[in-house]
C-alpha cells in the first residue's frame, strides 16, 4: 500500500506546487512570508481534494501533516532567499541548489507520511462512484492515478527542473521574441517526453530515437553552426529523456 498512498500524495503536491501555483505567485512567496501562507493554504486545499474520495479522518490527518511539513520547509526556503538576497549572494546556482533542496525536503516528507499511513494500514478506498466506473472500463484506479501524475510530472515540473540545472550554461541571445522562443521550446520538450512515455510504456525502445532524430534535424543548422548552443542542445535532449526514463520506470512500468 505504500505505493499507493505515495503516489496519491505525489498527484497532490505537483498540482498544488507547479500547477496551482503559477511562476508569478512563486516569485510574490520568495519575496514575501504572506505568500508563502496562502501558497500553503492552497497546497492544504488541494491535499484535501486529492483525498476527498477516500476521506476519512486519517487521511485528512496525512494531509493535514504535509501541508505543514510543505509550510516549514517553504518558510525555510524563504529565510535562506531572504538571507542570500541581503548579502547579494543571490546566483543562478545558489537559486538552483535552494530549488532541489526545498523539493528533496518535499519529498521526504511524503515518503515519510506515506509511510507513515502504510505503517497503519490505513486502507484506500477509492470512492463508489469511481470504483464503479473503472470496474466497469476494466482499468484499476492505480494505472489511472500513476498516468495522470506522469503526465503532470513530464510537463510543468520538468521544464522548470531542467530550466534551473542548464542555467548557468544557456547561450547569451538577445533576441527580442526570447520569451516566445522559450515557451515554444517548453512545448517541445513537453510533446516531445509525452511521445517517449508512450513509447516506453508499449516497450517501443527504438521509436524513440526517430523522436530524438526529428527534434534533432529541426535544429541542424544551428546546432552545426553554434557550438555553445550544441551543447546546450545535448544536455537538454539527455536531461528531458533522462527524466522521462525515471517517471516510466517509477510510475508506469
Amino acid at each position: 500500500m505504500f505505493k499507493e498512498y505515495l503516489i496519491l500524495l505525489l498527484l497532490g503536491h505537483i498540482i498544488a506546487d507547479f500547477y496551482v501555483q503559477t511562476e508569478k505567485a512563486a516569485e510574490k512567496k520568495d519575496n514575501s512570508i504572506k505568500w508563502v501562507f496562502i501558497h500553503c493554504l492552497q497546497y492544504y486545499g488541494v491535499m484535501l481534494l486529492i483525498v476527498l474520495p477516500i476521506i476519512s479522518f486519517n487521511h485528512a490527518r496525512g494531509a493535514t501533516m504535509v501541508a505543514f511539513l510543505h509550510f516549514l520547509f517553504d518558510s525555510l526556503k524563504f529565510i535562506c532567499i531572504s538571507s542570500k538576497e541581503k548579502k547579494d549572494k543571490m546566483s543562478k546556482i545558489t537559486e538552483r541548489n535552494i530549488f532541489f533542496a526545498d523539493q528533496f525536503l518535499h519529498f521526504v516528507s511524503l515518503v515519510g507520511v506515506a509511510y507513515w499511513q502504510a505503517k497503519n494500514s490505513i486502507h484506500i478506498d477509492e470512492g463508489k462512484v469511481i470504483a464503479d466506473f473503472l470496474n466497469i472500463v476494466g482499468i484499476p484506479w492505480l494505472v489511472v492515478v500513476s498516468w495522470i501524475l506522469a503526465l503532470l510530472f513530464i510537463h510543468k515540473p520538468a521544464n522548470i527542473a531542467i530550466q534551473k540545472l542548464l542555467a548557468i550554461y544557456k547561450p547569451i541571445n538577445n533576441s527580442n521574441n526570447m520569451k516566445e522562443t522559450i515557451s515554444a521550446g517548453r512545448f517541445i520538450g513537453t510533446v516531445e517526453r509525452m511521445i517517449m512515455l508512450i513509447f516506453l510504456s508499449i516497450k517501443q525502445y527504438s521509436a524513440i530515437g526517430l523522436v530524438l532524430t526529428a527534434k534533432s534535424i529541426a535544429r541542424y543548422d544551428k546546432i552545426s553552426k553554434e557550438k555553445d548552443f550544441a551543447e546546450y542542445y545535448l544536455l537538454g535532449t539527455l536531461l528531458s529523456t533522462l527524466i522521462v526514463i525515471i517517471v516510466s520506470f517509477v510510475f508506469i512500468i
